[in-house]
Protein backbone atom coordinates (compact mmCIF):
# COMPACT_ATOMS: atom_id res chain seq x y z
CA UNK A 1 0.00 0.00 0.00
CA UNK A 2 1.29 3.30 -1.03
CA UNK A 3 1.26 6.06 1.27
CA UNK A 4 -2.33 8.39 0.82
CA UNK A 5 -1.79 11.42 -1.74
CA UNK A 6 -1.79 15.05 -0.92
CA UNK A 7 -1.98 17.68 -2.13
CA UNK A 8 0.82 20.23 -0.77
CA UNK A 9 -0.74 23.29 0.35
CA UNK A 10 1.71 26.71 -0.60
CA UNK A 11 1.71 30.27 0.74
CA UNK A 12 3.17 32.74 -0.37
CA UNK A 13 6.62 34.75 0.57
CA UNK A 14 8.40 37.44 -0.61
CA UNK A 15 11.48 36.21 1.45
CA UNK A 16 10.78 32.48 1.56
CA UNK A 17 13.43 30.13 1.70
CA UNK A 18 11.79 27.88 -0.94
CA UNK A 19 13.24 28.07 -4.26
CA UNK A 20 11.48 30.76 -6.79
CA UNK A 21 8.62 28.46 -8.51
CA UNK A 22 7.60 28.93 -12.29
CA UNK A 23 3.76 28.79 -11.90
CA UNK A 24 0.84 30.09 -9.62
CA UNK A 25 0.26 28.45 -6.07
CA UNK A 26 -2.82 27.40 -4.17
CA UNK A 27 -3.31 29.37 -0.68
CA UNK A 28 -3.96 28.17 2.04
CA UNK A 29 -7.64 28.23 1.70
CA UNK A 30 -7.78 26.89 -1.30
CA UNK A 31 -9.70 28.51 -3.14
CA UNK A 32 -7.89 31.58 -4.97
CA UNK A 33 -4.30 31.97 -6.78
CA UNK A 34 -2.50 33.71 -4.47
CA UNK A 35 1.16 34.28 -6.41
CA UNK A 36 2.29 33.95 -9.87
CA UNK A 37 5.58 34.17 -11.29
CA UNK A 38 8.26 35.45 -9.57
CA UNK A 39 6.97 34.93 -6.29
CA UNK A 40 8.27 32.10 -3.86
CA UNK A 41 6.74 29.84 -1.56
CA UNK A 42 7.26 29.17 2.21
CA UNK A 43 5.77 25.99 3.78
CA UNK A 44 7.99 25.63 5.97
CA UNK A 45 6.55 28.50 8.28
CA UNK A 46 2.91 29.09 7.14
CA UNK A 47 3.10 32.89 6.89
CA UNK A 48 1.76 34.75 3.51
CA UNK A 49 3.96 37.98 3.56
CA UNK A 50 2.18 41.32 2.03
CA UNK A 51 5.22 43.63 2.75
CA UNK A 52 4.63 42.85 6.03
CA UNK A 53 5.63 39.69 8.32
CA UNK A 54 2.29 38.91 9.83
CA UNK A 55 2.31 35.46 12.28
CA UNK A 56 -0.26 32.54 10.94
CA UNK A 57 -2.68 30.39 13.25
CA UNK A 58 -0.03 27.87 12.29
CA UNK A 59 3.02 29.46 13.85
CA UNK A 60 1.41 29.76 16.66
CA UNK A 61 0.22 25.91 16.79
CA UNK A 62 3.56 24.21 16.41
CA UNK A 63 4.32 26.86 19.20
CA UNK A 64 1.47 25.73 21.53
CA UNK A 65 2.98 21.99 20.39
CA UNK A 66 6.51 22.78 21.53
CA UNK A 67 5.45 24.12 25.04
CA UNK A 68 3.34 21.18 25.39
CA UNK A 69 6.11 18.62 24.67
CA UNK A 70 8.38 20.84 27.35
CA UNK A 71 5.65 20.37 30.63
CA UNK A 72 4.85 16.95 30.03
CA UNK A 73 8.41 15.91 29.63
CA UNK A 74 9.34 17.57 32.91
CA UNK A 75 9.61 14.21 34.74
CA UNK A 76 11.65 14.61 38.15
CA UNK A 77 10.51 11.43 39.20
CA UNK A 78 12.47 10.29 36.17
CA UNK A 79 15.93 9.29 37.96
CA UNK A 80 14.05 7.71 40.91
CA UNK A 81 11.38 5.59 39.38
CA UNK A 82 13.57 2.72 40.15
CA UNK A 83 15.13 3.19 43.48
CA UNK A 84 11.71 4.73 44.74
CA UNK A 85 10.07 1.44 44.10
CA UNK A 86 12.80 -0.24 45.33
CA UNK A 87 12.40 1.61 48.32
CA UNK A 88 9.20 0.45 48.50
CA UNK A 89 10.45 -2.97 48.84
CA UNK A 90 9.27 -4.02 45.36
CA UNK A 91 11.71 -6.45 43.75
CA UNK A 92 12.84 -6.12 39.77
CA UNK A 93 10.33 -9.27 39.56
CA UNK A 94 7.91 -6.72 41.04
CA UNK A 95 8.74 -3.92 38.87
CA UNK A 96 8.32 -6.00 35.62
CA UNK A 97 4.77 -7.38 37.11
CA UNK A 98 4.31 -3.05 37.27
CA UNK A 99 5.31 -2.60 33.46
CA UNK A 100 3.77 -5.90 32.54
CA UNK A 101 0.20 -4.43 34.18
CA UNK A 102 0.78 -0.83 33.00
CA UNK A 103 1.54 -2.37 28.83
CA UNK A 104 -1.71 -4.92 29.19
CA UNK A 105 -4.18 -1.45 30.37
CA UNK A 106 -2.59 0.04 27.18
CA UNK A 107 -2.99 -3.03 25.34
CA UNK A 108 -6.76 -2.97 26.66
CA UNK A 109 -7.77 0.63 26.35
CA UNK A 110 -5.74 1.74 23.27
CA UNK A 111 -8.10 1.08 20.33
CA UNK A 112 -11.40 2.48 22.79
CA UNK A 113 -9.34 5.58 23.56
CA UNK A 114 -7.55 6.06 20.31
CA UNK A 115 -11.15 5.63 18.87
CA UNK A 116 -12.77 8.00 21.49
CA UNK A 117 -9.88 10.79 20.24
CA UNK A 118 -11.08 10.10 16.90
CA UNK A 119 -14.70 10.78 17.82
CA UNK A 120 -14.19 14.05 20.65
CA UNK A 121 -11.44 14.94 18.87
CA UNK A 122 -7.92 15.40 19.00
CA UNK A 123 -7.70 17.87 21.74
CA UNK A 124 -10.13 17.15 24.49
CA UNK A 125 -8.72 13.54 24.25
CA UNK A 126 -4.88 14.97 25.05
CA UNK A 127 -6.72 17.18 27.72
CA UNK A 128 -7.88 14.13 29.69
CA UNK A 129 -4.69 12.08 29.19
CA UNK A 130 -2.55 15.18 30.25
CA UNK A 131 -4.40 15.34 32.97
CA UNK A 132 -4.93 11.87 34.08
CA UNK A 133 -1.00 11.67 33.96
CA UNK A 134 -1.00 14.79 36.87
CA UNK A 135 -3.09 13.03 38.93
CA UNK A 136 -1.26 9.63 38.32
CA UNK A 137 1.87 11.02 39.16
CA UNK A 138 1.11 13.13 42.64
CA UNK A 139 -0.65 10.27 44.07
CA UNK A 140 2.12 7.55 43.07
CA UNK A 141 4.12 9.43 45.65
CA UNK A 142 1.63 7.87 48.43
CA UNK A 143 1.74 4.54 47.06
CA UNK A 144 3.33 2.27 49.69
CA UNK A 145 2.33 -1.36 49.03
CA UNK A 146 2.25 -3.17 45.51
CA UNK A 147 -1.13 -3.15 44.96
CA UNK A 148 -1.47 0.37 45.57
CA UNK A 149 1.15 1.06 42.88
CA UNK A 150 -0.75 -1.11 40.68
CA UNK A 151 -3.53 0.58 40.83
CA UNK A 152 -1.78 4.07 39.99
CA UNK A 153 -0.09 2.31 37.25
CA UNK A 154 -3.58 1.61 35.69
CA UNK A 155 -4.38 4.88 35.82
CA UNK A 156 -1.44 6.40 34.32
CA UNK A 157 -1.22 3.90 31.90
CA UNK A 158 -5.15 4.84 31.05
CA UNK A 159 -3.84 8.80 30.98
CA UNK A 160 -0.67 7.36 28.44
CA UNK A 161 -3.43 5.68 26.01
CA UNK A 162 -5.59 8.83 25.66
CA UNK A 163 -2.36 10.95 24.78
CA UNK A 164 -0.44 8.04 22.46
CA UNK A 165 -2.43 8.25 19.22
CA UNK A 166 -3.98 11.53 19.52
CA UNK A 167 -0.79 13.79 19.84
CA UNK A 168 0.47 12.66 16.69
CA UNK A 169 -2.12 12.37 15.12
CA UNK A 170 -3.23 15.99 15.94
CA UNK A 171 0.29 17.16 15.03
CA UNK A 172 0.42 15.34 11.99
CA UNK A 173 -3.38 16.60 10.58
CA UNK A 174 -2.69 20.17 11.83
CA UNK A 175 0.57 19.85 9.89
CA UNK A 176 -1.55 18.43 6.84
CA UNK A 177 -3.69 21.16 6.51
CA UNK A 178 -2.18 23.75 6.84
CA UNK A 179 1.28 23.42 6.23
CA UNK A 180 3.01 20.12 4.78
CA UNK A 181 2.42 16.48 6.42
CA UNK A 182 6.05 15.90 5.08
CA UNK A 183 7.34 18.72 7.97
CA UNK A 184 5.78 15.70 10.43
CA UNK A 185 9.50 14.59 11.65
CA UNK A 186 11.57 18.18 12.02
CA UNK A 187 8.33 19.24 13.99
CA UNK A 188 8.35 15.89 16.18
CA UNK A 189 11.88 16.06 16.32
CA UNK A 190 11.88 19.69 17.62
CA UNK A 191 9.00 18.89 20.17
CA UNK A 192 11.03 16.11 21.43
CA UNK A 193 14.41 17.69 21.75
CA UNK A 194 12.89 20.77 23.31
CA UNK A 195 10.93 17.97 26.16
CA UNK A 196 14.12 16.37 26.33
CA UNK A 197 16.07 19.48 27.13
CA UNK A 198 13.31 20.39 29.83
CA UNK A 199 13.52 16.84 30.83
CA UNK A 200 17.49 17.09 31.53
CA UNK A 201 16.72 20.45 34.05
CA UNK A 202 13.78 17.93 35.67
CA UNK A 203 16.51 15.51 35.82
CA UNK A 204 18.73 17.72 38.06
CA UNK A 205 15.81 19.20 40.08
CA UNK A 206 14.35 15.38 40.54
CA UNK A 207 17.93 14.15 41.63
CA UNK A 208 18.20 16.97 44.20
CA UNK A 209 15.06 16.31 45.74
CA UNK A 210 14.92 12.53 45.46
CA UNK A 211 18.38 13.05 47.63
CA UNK A 212 15.94 13.98 50.17
CA UNK A 213 13.08 12.35 50.08
CA UNK A 214 12.28 9.88 46.92
CA UNK A 215 8.55 10.73 46.82
CA UNK A 216 9.45 14.35 46.32
CA UNK A 217 10.26 14.06 42.88
CA UNK A 218 6.62 12.87 41.92
CA UNK A 219 4.71 15.30 43.70
CA UNK A 220 6.55 17.71 41.92
CA UNK A 221 6.62 15.82 38.41
CA UNK A 222 2.63 15.91 39.11
CA UNK A 223 2.18 19.67 39.72
CA UNK A 224 4.51 20.50 36.83
CA UNK A 225 2.41 18.14 34.47
CA UNK A 226 -0.91 20.13 35.27
CA UNK A 227 0.68 23.20 33.57
CA UNK A 228 0.47 21.71 30.23
CA UNK A 229 -3.37 21.39 30.51
CA UNK A 230 -3.82 25.19 29.81
CA UNK A 231 -1.65 24.68 27.19
CA UNK A 232 -3.95 21.65 25.75
CA UNK A 233 -6.82 23.69 26.26
CA UNK A 234 -6.16 26.45 23.56
CA UNK A 235 -4.65 23.66 20.66
CA UNK A 236 -6.97 24.26 17.26
CA UNK A 237 -8.83 20.77 16.28
CA UNK A 238 -7.36 20.39 12.62
CA UNK A 239 -10.07 20.78 9.87
CA UNK A 240 -12.63 18.21 9.92
CA UNK A 241 -12.53 17.14 13.93
CA UNK A 242 -14.28 15.31 15.58
CA UNK A 243 -14.36 12.18 13.32
CA UNK A 244 -17.63 12.30 11.60
CA UNK A 245 -19.84 9.60 10.96
CA UNK A 246 -17.37 7.04 11.18
CA UNK A 247 -18.75 3.97 13.09
CA UNK A 248 -16.81 2.51 16.16
CA UNK A 249 -16.99 -1.18 14.18
CA UNK A 250 -15.91 1.13 11.58
CA UNK A 251 -12.96 2.70 13.10
CA UNK A 252 -11.40 -0.92 14.61
CA UNK A 253 -11.67 -2.63 10.77
CA UNK A 254 -9.75 0.01 9.72
CA UNK A 255 -7.10 -0.32 12.27
CA UNK A 256 -6.89 -3.93 11.69
CA UNK A 257 -6.91 -3.67 8.16
CA UNK A 258 -3.98 -1.25 8.50
CA UNK A 259 -1.97 -3.54 11.00
CA UNK A 260 -2.36 -6.69 9.24
CA UNK A 261 -1.31 -4.71 5.66
CA UNK A 262 1.83 -5.64 4.15
CA UNK A 263 3.25 -2.15 4.91
CA UNK A 264 2.68 -2.51 8.24
CA UNK A 265 2.74 -5.87 10.09
CA UNK A 266 6.07 -6.53 10.43
CA UNK A 267 7.66 -3.16 11.23
CA UNK A 268 4.99 -2.78 13.94
CA UNK A 269 6.20 -5.92 15.30
CA UNK A 270 10.28 -5.01 14.74
CA UNK A 271 9.53 -1.61 16.44
CA UNK A 272 7.62 -3.39 19.27
CA UNK A 273 10.75 -6.02 20.15
CA UNK A 274 13.11 -2.81 19.81
CA UNK A 275 10.45 -0.64 22.25
CA UNK A 276 10.27 -3.69 24.33
CA UNK A 277 14.29 -4.30 24.54
CA UNK A 278 14.57 -0.78 25.49
CA UNK A 279 11.95 -0.32 28.06
CA UNK A 280 13.51 -3.34 29.75
CA UNK A 281 17.00 -1.98 29.71
CA UNK A 282 15.61 0.70 31.69
CA UNK A 283 14.96 -0.87 34.41
CA UNK A 284 18.60 -1.40 35.14
CA UNK A 285 19.35 2.49 34.16
CA UNK A 286 19.28 3.35 37.90
CA UNK A 287 20.68 0.61 39.69
CA UNK A 288 23.51 0.05 37.56
CA UNK A 289 24.73 3.17 37.85
CA UNK A 290 24.25 4.33 41.10
CA UNK A 291 26.67 0.96 41.83
CA UNK A 292 29.18 2.47 39.47
CA UNK A 293 29.07 5.93 41.31
CA UNK A 294 29.10 4.61 44.69
CA UNK A 295 32.55 5.02 46.64
CA UNK A 296 33.43 7.57 43.96
CA UNK A 297 35.35 10.33 45.68
CA UNK A 298 35.99 13.40 43.93
CA UNK A 299 38.72 16.08 45.91
CA UNK A 300 37.60 14.08 49.31
CA UNK A 301 33.83 14.91 48.75
CA UNK A 302 31.31 11.80 48.01
CA UNK A 303 28.59 13.27 45.88
CA UNK A 304 25.43 11.18 47.26
CA UNK A 305 24.52 8.52 44.10
CA UNK A 306 20.55 10.09 43.79
CA UNK A 307 22.35 13.38 42.76
CA UNK A 308 24.81 11.74 40.60
CA UNK A 309 21.76 9.63 38.56
CA UNK A 310 19.79 13.23 38.35
CA UNK A 311 23.03 14.89 36.72
CA UNK A 312 23.25 11.55 34.26
CA UNK A 313 19.72 11.71 33.25
CA UNK A 314 20.01 14.99 32.58
CA UNK A 315 23.24 14.62 30.12
CA UNK A 316 20.71 11.77 28.56
CA UNK A 317 18.28 14.41 28.34
CA UNK A 318 20.81 17.08 26.45
CA UNK A 319 22.28 14.28 24.21
CA UNK A 320 18.63 13.08 22.73
CA UNK A 321 17.77 16.81 22.68
CA UNK A 322 20.75 17.55 20.34
CA UNK A 323 20.11 13.79 18.19
CA UNK A 324 16.39 14.77 18.39
CA UNK A 325 16.30 17.78 16.96
CA UNK A 326 18.14 16.45 13.82
CA UNK A 327 15.82 13.51 13.03
CA UNK A 328 14.78 15.69 9.41
CA UNK A 329 19.00 15.68 8.92
CA UNK A 330 18.97 11.90 9.50
CA UNK A 331 15.91 10.90 7.42
CA UNK A 332 17.44 12.61 4.39
CA UNK A 333 20.74 11.24 5.18
CA UNK A 334 20.61 7.72 5.70
CA UNK A 335 16.38 7.33 5.05
CA UNK A 336 14.02 5.86 7.39
CA UNK A 337 14.76 1.95 5.68
CA UNK A 338 18.80 2.54 6.15
CA UNK A 339 18.12 3.82 9.88
CA UNK A 340 15.86 0.59 10.86
CA UNK A 341 18.34 -2.17 8.66
CA UNK A 342 21.00 -0.97 11.00
CA UNK A 343 20.39 0.71 13.79
CA UNK A 344 18.67 -1.51 16.26
CA UNK A 345 21.20 -4.66 15.56
CA UNK A 346 23.86 -2.55 16.02
CA UNK A 347 22.68 -1.39 19.42
CA UNK A 348 21.63 -5.00 20.41
CA UNK A 349 25.45 -6.14 19.46
CA UNK A 350 26.39 -2.99 21.95
CA UNK A 351 24.30 -4.26 24.53
CA UNK A 352 25.40 -8.18 24.48
CA UNK A 353 29.10 -6.64 24.72
CA UNK A 354 28.05 -5.26 27.97
CA UNK A 355 28.80 -9.06 29.14
CA UNK A 356 32.38 -8.64 28.47
CA UNK A 357 33.19 -5.04 29.57
CA UNK A 358 30.50 -4.24 32.23
CA UNK A 359 32.02 -0.88 32.71
CA UNK A 360 30.65 0.32 28.89
CA UNK A 361 27.48 0.19 30.44
CA UNK A 362 27.03 3.57 31.69
CA UNK A 363 28.25 5.02 28.72
CA UNK A 364 26.43 2.34 26.39
CA UNK A 365 22.99 4.32 28.19
CA UNK A 366 23.82 7.00 26.48
CA UNK A 367 23.60 5.72 22.92
CA UNK A 368 20.66 3.73 23.99
CA UNK A 369 18.67 6.93 24.77
CA UNK A 370 19.69 8.34 21.62
CA UNK A 371 19.15 6.15 19.52
CA UNK A 372 15.64 5.57 21.24
CA UNK A 373 15.00 9.41 20.72
CA UNK A 374 15.90 9.46 17.39
CA UNK A 375 14.00 6.23 16.44
CA UNK A 376 10.45 7.64 17.61
CA UNK A 377 10.03 10.26 14.82
CA UNK A 378 11.30 8.40 12.51
CA UNK A 379 8.48 5.32 13.62
CA UNK A 380 6.06 8.25 13.10
CA UNK A 381 6.56 9.52 10.13
CA UNK A 382 6.67 6.18 8.31
CA UNK A 383 3.59 5.16 9.90
CA UNK A 384 1.72 8.71 9.29
CA UNK A 385 2.97 8.69 6.12
CA UNK A 386 0.78 4.78 5.44
CA UNK A 387 -2.31 5.97 7.37
CA UNK A 388 -5.11 7.26 6.37
CA UNK A 389 -6.84 10.45 8.05
CA UNK A 390 -9.87 8.86 8.79
CA UNK A 391 -9.61 6.55 11.92
CA UNK A 392 -5.91 7.51 12.31
CA UNK A 393 -5.73 7.82 16.23
CA UNK A 394 -7.51 4.68 16.13
CA UNK A 395 -4.71 2.97 13.89
CA UNK A 396 -1.87 4.55 16.14
CA UNK A 397 -3.59 3.58 19.12
CA UNK A 398 -3.98 -0.11 17.83
CA UNK A 399 0.01 0.36 16.84
CA UNK A 400 0.84 0.88 20.90
CA UNK A 401 -1.75 -1.82 21.53
CA UNK A 402 0.21 -4.17 19.11
CA UNK A 403 3.75 -3.03 21.13
CA UNK A 404 2.12 -3.36 24.64
CA UNK A 405 0.96 -6.87 23.69
CA UNK A 406 4.91 -7.51 22.96
CA UNK A 407 5.89 -5.19 25.82
CA UNK A 408 4.11 -7.24 28.58
CA UNK A 409 6.29 -10.45 28.33
CA UNK A 410 9.63 -9.16 27.79
CA UNK A 411 8.88 -6.84 31.09
CA UNK A 412 7.98 -9.92 33.23
CA UNK A 413 10.82 -11.54 31.63
CA UNK A 414 13.47 -9.19 32.18
CA UNK A 415 12.68 -8.66 35.59
CA UNK A 416 13.20 -12.43 36.69
CA UNK A 417 15.97 -12.34 35.09
CA UNK A 418 17.17 -9.92 36.32
CA UNK A 419 16.90 -11.37 39.91
CA UNK A 420 18.36 -14.81 39.06
CA UNK A 421 21.12 -13.58 36.63
CA UNK A 422 22.06 -9.82 37.59
CA UNK A 423 21.36 -6.25 35.65
CA UNK A 424 24.30 -6.90 33.88
CA UNK A 425 24.00 -10.43 32.46
CA UNK A 426 20.27 -9.41 31.79
CA UNK A 427 21.35 -6.39 29.80
CA UNK A 428 23.72 -8.86 27.41
CA UNK A 429 20.88 -11.52 26.80
CA UNK A 430 18.55 -8.53 25.88
CA UNK A 431 21.06 -7.26 23.46
CA UNK A 432 21.97 -10.76 21.55
CA UNK A 433 17.80 -10.80 20.83
CA UNK A 434 17.72 -7.60 19.53
CA UNK A 435 20.51 -8.30 17.64
CA UNK A 436 19.01 -11.50 16.00
CA UNK A 437 15.71 -10.37 15.44
CA UNK A 438 16.97 -7.28 13.75
CA UNK A 439 18.86 -9.27 11.65
CA UNK A 440 16.28 -11.66 10.55
CA UNK A 441 14.40 -8.91 9.72
CA UNK A 442 16.39 -6.83 7.56
CA UNK A 443 16.81 -10.09 5.56
CA UNK A 444 13.31 -10.76 4.90
CA UNK A 445 12.78 -6.97 4.23
CA UNK A 446 15.16 -5.80 1.80
CA UNK A 447 12.68 -4.25 0.02
CA UNK A 448 11.53 -2.12 3.04
CA UNK A 449 11.87 1.73 1.93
Amino acid sequence: MSPPTRRRVWTLSRWGRSPTRPTSWTCRSGREKCGSSGDSADIRYGIIHSGRRRPSRVDRAVVKYYLFEATRNAHLSGPVWVLFLLSRGVSYSGIGLLDAVFSVTILVAELPTGYIGDRIGRRRALLIGTAGGAVGSIAFAFGRSLPTLLLVYVLLAVSQTFSSGSDSAWLYETLETRLDGDEFARVRGRGRALGLATGGVAALAGGVLGSVNLAWPWLASGLVTAIAVPVVATFPEPTGEPGGDQTQLGAFRSAREQLLGPDLRWFVFYTGVFAAVMGVVNFFVQPVTRDAVAGLSVAGYSPDGVVVIGAVYAAFSLVSAVVTANAGRVRAAVGTAGWFRLVPPALGALLAGVALAPAAAVPLFFVLRAVRSLTEPLQGQYLNDRIPSLGRATTLSAVAMAHSLIVAPFEIAGGRLADVLGTIETIAVLGVGLLLVGLVWAAAHSDFS
